[in-house]
């Protein structure tokens, strides 16, 4: 009796920890897309705020968007990869969705509109 109560806490301990790791797997993810995006907003910004008359300003702020457009398409890529057909689970996207909230939330380039609304949503 001694034993199956032990093997049934080991078995407890171990689908905890490997349910704990995809979850915690699933928030490092989304903090990196959460970053890509978030630099994606703050060079978008920049491009918006700058003047068009300075080219040389332009062309940087462009390279920048470019060379960020590039990383966004490696990390989604390796994202699709890592998690598949998972994508396609409307209960693993609401999962996502919410850590890349969390992630994107301390943004300081996203919107004070976008910033609400993504409080609203982590409260629901």
């Amino acid at each position: 009796m001694n034993f199956k109560n032990l093997f049934l806490l080991a078995f407890i301990g171990v689908v905890l920890l490997f349910s704990g790791c995809g979850n915690r797997e699933l928030k490092e993810d989304a903090a990196k897309v959460g970053d890509a995006m978030c630099r994606n907003i703050e060079i978008m910004n920049k491009i918006k705020a700058a003047n068009p008359a300075d080219s040389v300003t332009m062309q940087k702020l462009r390279l920048q968007a470019h060379q960020l457009q590039i990383e966004m398409t490696i990390v989604y890529k390796e994202f699709g990869d890592k998690y598949g057909d998972k994508t396609k689970d409307p209960k693993f996207n609401k999962k996502f969705n919410r850590e890349l909230r969390k992630a994107m939330i301390d943004c300081p380039a996203l919107s004070q509109k976008d910033r609400d609304l993504f409080e609203q949503e982590l409260k629901e």
